[in-house]
């Protein structure tokens, strides 16, 4: 259902007192309904509660909550919205309801930093309701690395904040697909326990990894020490070879590697032995289109490789 079908909906309840496509939505049944309306967000999907006091109940039922400060025009309003969804989370309409995915996207700075402790109390509640995915956008906010304690979380998607000191204590048994892009750690170590907490990981993606204490912005030093870690149940993997060592993802079957580097000895420096790699895609930026010996080293490591595609890209 797309937001114009939810308008002729109102529109036809408001003013015409109800139509036959109001009735033949109406007749669907809930767990149908729940999943329709999850794709919406919530401050859309709420606005069917105008139909009937079933669709309010429908919405603290919702599979996945979808949070996006782009749309709300003030701190205001966003702010209205924070104390809605906290009622929401907290409602003894939905304190055992599973979640299905949690998107949370807090892109301008006053509003992240402003709504820090909701961030982090609804992330908290969304793991009680065994959420499966988290994917979350926020303006460098710092979150506990106790939030990545889950056994049910399956995907995790993580772009532009920062994470917490000390990770050893994250597990995510259960956690298949991994996505890091503009992300934050303190130091080296850090970064080891995430992805090592990570055992059944098949899909992993990597851009713009910072080490808090060896950030070079001049060199863009790649973080060190990943030969201790081993991803034996990964699949795919796709990395800049600044952000991650080969060391840990060599069981691979597709490998996507992007060239970011200003340091032309950086790239390629540590290229193990691929036993499953089928398929490499390289990509060079237009200010990197080198290291070719490297190249070279890397495709004698692949016995088993079918396909090779190289792209430069501006």
């Amino acid at each position: 259902m797309c937001y114009d079908d939810l308008t002729l909906c109102q529109r036809c309840a408001l003013f015409n007192g109800g139509n036959n496509l109001v009735d033949k939505i109406s007749d669907l049944p809930d767990e149908l309904l729940c999943y329709i309306l999850s794709f919406l967000p919530i401050k859309l999907a709420f606005t069917t509660t105008i139909l009937s006091k079933r669709w309010t109940l429908l919405c603290y039922s919702l599979l996945v909550l979808r949070l996006n400060d782009q749309t709300f025009k003030d701190y205001e309003a966003f702010y209205q919205f924070c104390r809605f969804v906290d009622t929401l989370m907290l409602s003894p309409h939905t304190t055992n309801q599973h979640i299905k995915a949690f998107l949370l996207k807090c892109c301008i700075k006053h509003r992240a930093q402003n709504s820090k402790h909701n961030v982090t109390k609804w992330l908290e509640v969304a793991k009680r309701r065994r959420v499966e995915e988290f994917h979350l956008t926020l303006y460098y906010h710092n979150l506990k690395p106790i939030i990545f304690i889950s056994q049910t979380l399956v995907v995790l998607k993580l772009k532009r904040l920062n994470v917490g000191n000390d990770t050893s204590c994250v597990d995510l048994p259960s956690l298949k697909t991994l996505y890091l892009q503009l992300v934050f750690f303190k130091n080296q170590k850090d970064y080891i326990h995430f992805l090592s907490a990570c055992p059944i990981l098949e899909d992993f993606h990597a851009k713009s990894i910072y080490i808090h204490n060896e950030m070079n912005y001049d060199e863009y030093d790649a973080p060190k020490g990943l030969k201790s870690l081993t991803l034996s149940k990964l699949i795919r993997a796709r990395i800049s070879s600044m952000d991650v060592l080969f060391n840990g993802i060599n069981n691979v079957e597709f490998l996507c590697i992007t060239t970011e580097s200003r340091n032309r000895e950086a790239s390629f420096k540590v290229i193990p032995v691929f036993p499953n790699l089928i398929h490499i895609d390289l990509v060079f930026c237009h200010h990197s289109f080198h290291c070719w010996d490297g190249v070279v080293e890397l495709l004698r490591c692949c016995s088993k490789l079918q396909i090779l595609s190289i792209r430069k890209v501006c």
